[in-house]
């Protein structure tokens, strides 16, 4: 469906500007918070379990290193990521295959290989290959799957819903770590 654009613009001539100018959405709202609630039963699940079974090591964040891991992913890894991760691999494929179906294929595995390199981190991360994979592979389930759904729906950014829910997300991980280090967990 095409809308004229005089739809999305006000005239020029008009002072103030009409305020019965339809807007799109910046965020699709519903995909946002609905893959934010998939990624919290599976990514916290999973990462549950792993600590469960032993499977990663203990998560001590040095004190001194708190606040950088707050603002990196709270305020800088959602945005970033996504440019990174899911926008330019996505337009970069979109630009070469005609097909939308290897296109986006190729954009998933494309995603779940940077996501899980990303976030093995190393030691100073406290991540092994295994949480490195779980955080990886759920987080590329979930967001492209937002960026994806967004996409097909036409409506709001696939940028920013997929960059918002990644802030959700990651804001609920700084919360519950915050709260088990207060209550001295």
């Amino acid at each position: 469906m095409t809308t004229p654009p005089e739809v999305y613009t006000a005239s020029a001539s008009s002072f103030p500007p009409s305020t019965d100018v339809v807007r799109e959405p910046l965020v699709n709202w519903r995909i946002c918070l609905l893959c934010y609630a998939v990624l919290l039963v599976l990514g916290a699940g999973g990462g549950t379990l792993l600590h469960i079974l032993h499977l990663v090591p203990p998560a001590n964040l040095p004190q001194a290193e708190f606040p950088q891991f707050v603002i990196a992913a709270t305020l800088v890894a959602p945005v970033l990521e996504t440019f990174l991760f899911f926008y330019l691999p996505y337009h970069f494929l979109k630009k070469l295959i005609s097909s939308p179906r290897i296109v986006w294929g190729l954009s998933f595995l494309t995603t779940a290989f940077l996501f899980v390199i990303c976030h093995h981190g190393g030691s100073h991360l406290h991540r092994n290959w295994l949480m490195a994979s779980h955080v990886g592979l759920t987080g590329t389930l979930c967001f492209m799957g937002c960026f994806y759904l967004t996409t097909q729906s036409g409506r709001g950014s696939p940028f920013w819903s997929t960059a918002l829910c990644h802030l959700f997300y990651n804001s609920t991980l700084v919360f519950v770590f915050c709260l088990s280090f207060w209550l001295g967990n």
